[in-house]
């Protein structure tokens, strides 16, 4: 099976070469038919040649496709009903926004008035509810005013109470303490009186002796004054010293008379403080009963406020579970009023578009024009029934058709092998069967970013890409619907240096990169003849081709002509012959196989017993239009080439054909 398929494959190349062939055939029958060489016409059996030359170099690529518009538009009514009349004319020009025709409007009139009295009933339920809304939650700000005082107020209470209780606490407390100061100072009191008492007794003890000593003193002066008497009667003294003894009897008397007084006024003292001291003691037990009072009238006064607090915080915890009630129920309405709010605005809305719609539908029964130009195809007639474009069934048929005739564009399929080459701006020139041998200028406006294909999907089908040409200045002449020939312009140069396709040669060349030391390259030179010779001895012939001292791998290029048989492509080593005894062995080396081009070189020297002419020549070549090659690289301006006969451009194919078999 795969061997069939490789056949089949070869079989295919080889039609494809023969068609080329055939191709380049033509081409140079073509040419030599016109071409003069050298200002004269060749003669019969002389080899033909061609110049290379610069000059106007120009890539086409080209297409058919067909004229149209570049806006256009099907006009379609986007209500159902009756055309009662048609305001414009095919071929007539119509302005954006022009009235084109009118449909019946009776029904969707009543439609529209059912759909005013809907939405002016949605709004007053819209207003009615947020009339509610008010009404609630003026409501609810009374509650919640008159719950939020109740809080405050038993908070205020129990704030008032609990400061005050703590200074009726405090001056229980206080007045406890004062009492037992009091009671302090009483018992200080007590003990000075008792020292008092003492003392009293004491200085009445002290008195009682000075009584006795005075009383002593005073009948010792008495007796001594009694005696003195008689001696001064006797005067054995003189009255001075009975004087004298009269004088000491009067103080003795005097003290005597003083220390009775001393003593009953310490009795007195001594009573007194005995009253005092039994008044401190009966003030001492009534200052511990007042105290004893006091301390239990402080525990009384804290059970009572203690009792009287728990039932002001029972009052608060009361009026804020009241609020709290309140709020969450005035959270609760609240969301129930606004749900009511929000279906009315919903239905409102719904209301209002339906009246929209309605609206809408209205102006629709007059149908304009979606945009400026010329109607270029109507299709109704007056009384017909249309159907709406709008349908979710059916788009509806067009009732006209407007097209911009002043924008027109030639929309082809460009296969994928030429699109890359394509751009948008790419200068176009467009020939249209009707105006034979008149040119229309365009450029490419748009490329689809995307592929089309044609045909059945499998390896036979075509891939395209759609393109559209912008026609420059859109002539009048030009309409619709008209085919075209499109070339686009994907190169265009004025001094390009370019030589005749069928001057041409294009095998199958093997091309071996080999990777050469630096200090070797110099036994090089570009077109030198050598020799190749792989692992097993073959040696195959070619030429060098390019020399590139930079690189470090690749740098030595040797073309292969021919057929190569026993040369396989990939990496490989070879041995560079360069002369029978000059051998570079073990060189790592790329085989692979492209196509090259080269010419026949007319050197101007006569060839020897040679059957073909020139020198074959490697060349470089750019771009290709249909008869010539873009030459960059091989030859210069004015070098003669001959043209390879029909024996040669054959021979090289058929040894590529020879070498895939």
């Amino acid at each position: 099976m795969l061997w069939g398929f490789y056949s089949s494959m070869k079989n295919r190349k080889k039609w494809i070469i023969i068609g080329i062939v055939a191709g380049v055939v033509i081409a140079v029958g073509a040419i030599g038919a016109t071409r003069m060489n050298f200002g004269q016409k060749e003669k019969e059996g002389e080899a033909k040649q061609e110049v290379v030359r610069r000059g106007e170099f120009l890539v086409r690529v080209r297409e058919s496709g067909t004229l149209r518009s570049f806006i256009e538009v099907d006009v379609r009514s986007n209500v159902e009903g009756e055309i009662v009349k048609i305001l414009v004319d095919e071929a007539q020009k119509v302005e954006m926004g022009q009235p084109l025709l009118r449909i019946d409007e009776k029904q969707i009139l009543e439609q529209k008035k059912q759909a005013e009295a809907n939405y002016n009933a949605r709004k007053a339920e819209l207003e009615r509810a947020r009339l509610r809304i008010t009404i609630t939650e003026k409501q609810q700000e009374s509650s919640l005013a008159q719950a939020r005082n109740s809080v405050l107020k038993a908070q205020a209470t129990l704030d008032s109470f609990v400061a005050n209780t703590q200074q009726r606490i405090t001056e229980a407390e206080t007045l406890v303490a004062t009492t037992k100061n009091s009671l302090d100072q009483d018992n200080i009191a007590l003990k000075q009186a008792e020292i008092a008492l003492g003392q009293a007794k004491l200085n009445l003890e002290r008195a009682e002796s000075a009584v006795e000593s005075a009383d002593i003193s005073y009948e010792t002066t008495k007796s001594e004054h009694e005696r003195n008497k008689k001696l001064y009667d006797k005067e054995l003294i003189s009255k001075k010293a009975l004087e004298d003894s009269q004088r000491q009897l009067i103080v003795a008397k005097s003290q005597y008379d003083t220390a009775l007084k001393e003593v009953e006024s310490q009795k007195e003292t001594i009573k007194s403080q005995d009253e005092n001291l039994n008044t401190r003691k009966k003030a001492i037990e009534n200052r511990q009963s007042t105290l004893e009072l006091n301390k239990k009238n402080v525990d009384t006064l804290k059970d009572s406020l203690k009792a009287q607090q728990k039932q002001y915080e029972a009052e608060l915890e009361d009026s804020q579970t009241r609020l709290q009630q309140i709020q969450e129920t005035i959270e609760e309405e609240k969301e129930l009023t606004i749900h009511s709010e929000v279906s009315a605005k919903a239905s409102l809305l719904q209301a209002e578009s339906q009246l929209k719609s309605q609206q809408e539908r209205h102006d629709w029964t007059t149908v304009t024009a979606p945009m400026a130009g010329t109607i270029t195809r109507l299709i109704v007639e007056e009384g017909e029934i249309i159907t709406s474009g709008r349908s979710s069934f059916s788009r509806g048929e067009a009732i006209m058709r407007i097209a911009d005739l002043d924008q027109m564009i030639v929309r082809t399929q460009i296969n994928q092998v030429e699109i890359g080459k394509i751009e948008v701006g790419q200068r176009s020139e467009i020939t249209v069967d009707s105006y034979p041998g008149r040119v229309f200028p365009g450029r490419v406006s748009e490329i689809s970013p995307s592929a089309t294909q044609r045909g059945p999907q499998n390896q036979s089908s075509v891939i395209t890409f759609e393109v559209d040409v912008e026609v420059i200045g859109s002539p009048p002449e030009l309409r619709p619907g008209m085919s075209a020939d499109v070339d686009i312009i994907v190169f265009q140069e004025s001094d390009i240096l370019q030589l005749p396709i069928p001057a041409v040669l294009s095998p199958e060349v093997f091309t071996v990169k080999a990777n050469v030391d630096a200090a070797a390259l110099g036994q090089f030179q570009e077109g030198q003849a050598l020799k190749i010779r792989n692992l097993i001895g073959r040696e195959f012939a070619g030429k060098v081709g390019k020399i590139d001292s930079e690189k470090a791998r690749g740098n030595l290029e040797i073309l292969l002509e021919g057929q190569q048989k026993g040369l396989r492509k990939g990496p490989t080593k070879i041995g560079i012959v360069i002369a029978d005894q000059n051998v570079l062995p073990d060189i790592e080396a790329e085989v692979s196989s492209e196509r090259q081009y080269f010419v026949k070189l007319d050197t101007g020297k006569p060839s020897k017993g040679k059957a073909e002419k020139g020198v074959k020549t490697h060349i470089t070549i750019g771009q290709r239009n249909n008869t010539h090659f873009q030459i960059t690289g091989g030859l210069k301006e004015g070098d003669r080439v001959f043209v390879p006969s029909m024996q040669e451009l054959t021979k090289g194919q058929m040894e590529d054909e020879g070498d895939d078999e």
